[in-house]
């Protein structure tokens, strides 16, 4: 007897988002302890854009196209069909994350890091991930009548992040099988220092307060772009935004250079 479409569509959610999300967590975490930050940076927007989009799936909401996780949060309270229950401090981090330029692989944009900033996806992960499985769906009573399951489920999900129960209150997901086999080799970088995943019952951790930025070569030299785009794919906005830049930089440079001048003259 074939699978019921439903069911099809639920399991594509789950093994092409959530689980390559998974694996896109652990990623970010290996990056992040290895001090390898733009990597980390790229694959911890990547892991909840797809957790996103799995719940997206799940619930049967059209998606957005592109890596904007903001942008599928609002689609999914527009919807009506359910809503995130995120903190402030977990849409302060998104929010970094997108607007200083994590989405760009190339250098195109300047980027920085702050300290600790692993828990901060962490907790991420933790409150969104958790709404990335099958909630809306029915279920047969004894006297032959359905009931829909989605409130009592939106509940349990509730309860379990106001109770701060660490993992999740998902069955079998690529993370708790990591977290399961002591023998997996990824089960380390998942675990290290995470407060919110794992056997561990601690309440802190203990790390050096790290943190990075960088500036993109077209911040430092943007009157490169027009050459640059002759060879390799810029987006286009980004390659508006450093001409503008270039412009801006030319003035100041002509206007410095017009001030010397007047004051080398006032000096004669």
């Amino acid at each position: 007897m074939p699978w019921p479409v439903d069911v099809l569509i639920n399991n594509f959610a789950i093994r092409s988002f959530r689980e390559t999300a998974d694996k896109d967590y652990i990623t970010a975490r290996m990056a992040y302890r290895a001090r390898l930050i733009q990597p980390y940076r790229w694959s911890a927007l990547h892991c909840l854009e797809k957790y996103i989009k799995g719940i997206c799936l799940l619930n049967r909401i059209k998606s957005h196209s592109g890596h904007s996780v903001l942008a599928g949060v609002e689609l999914i309270e527009k919807s009506g069909k359910l809503s995130l229950d995120l903190s402030p401090a977990t849409k302060q981090f998104i929010s970094h994350l997108e607007e200083s330029g994590a989405e760009f692989r190339y250098y195109e944009a300047s980027y920085y890091n702050r300290e600790f900033d692993i828990i901060r996806l962490d907790k991420a992960v933790w409150e969104i991930r958790r709404y990335c499985q099958p909630l809306n769906y029915e279920i047969n009573l004894n006297d032959g009548t359905q009931k829909n399951m989605l409130h009592l489920n939106l509940e349990r999900v509730k309860n379990s992040v106001s109770k701060k129960e660490k993992g999740s209150c998902i069955t079998g997901g690529v993370l708790e099988n990591i977290i399961k086999d002591k023998n997996h080799p990824a089960r380390k970088s998942l675990v290290w220092n995470n407060l919110f995943f794992g056997p561990s019952k601690r309440k802190s951790v203990k790390m050096r307060p790290d943190w990075e930025c960088g500036n993109s070569p077209f911040f430092l030299h943007p009157e490169i772009i027009d050459e640059v785009v002759k060879y390799v794919h810029i987006p286009k906005r980004i390659a508006t935004q450093v001409r503008d830049f270039a412009q801006q930089q030319a003035t100041k440079k002509t206007a410095s250079a017009s001030e010397e001048a007047m004051s080398a003259e006032a000096k004669q």
